[in-house]
């Protein structure tokens, strides 16, 4: 798992083939996130700053800079740009217009 990687809760990663008995590492780049309730199979990739959306069921390799969801996982968008743990740019911004005190 790469550096400034967040997994969230519930998310099972698969290491061993249940097929085949083989042990296939799983590889998690940086910057990703990964939400809560997905499943990794075993030999996936996650490369850097890609988004496994809740729920997802990965079965390949993910495209960086990409956001995949579904079950199977298939790539919803490319060319994203992320920050640490795999938070959206201009995420912070909506943040502050939600929160923003009214007068």
């Amino acid at each position: 798992m790469g550096e400034e990687t967040l997994i969230a809760f519930k998310t099972f990663i698969y290491t061993r083939d249940d097929v085949t008995g083989e042990v296939k590492p799983v590889r998690i780049g940086r910057h990703c996130f990964i939400g809560g309730g997905s499943t990794i199979m075993p030999g996936v990739t996650i490369h850097d700053e890609s988004i496994v959306a809740a729920g997802a069921v990965v079965m390949d390799d993910v495209p960086p800079r990409s956001i995949v969801g579904g079950n199977p996982a298939r790539v919803i968008r490319s060319g994203i740009v992320v920050g640490k743990y795999g938070r959206l740019e201009g995420a912070d911004d909506n943040s502050r217009r939600m929160w923003k005190p009214k007068r």
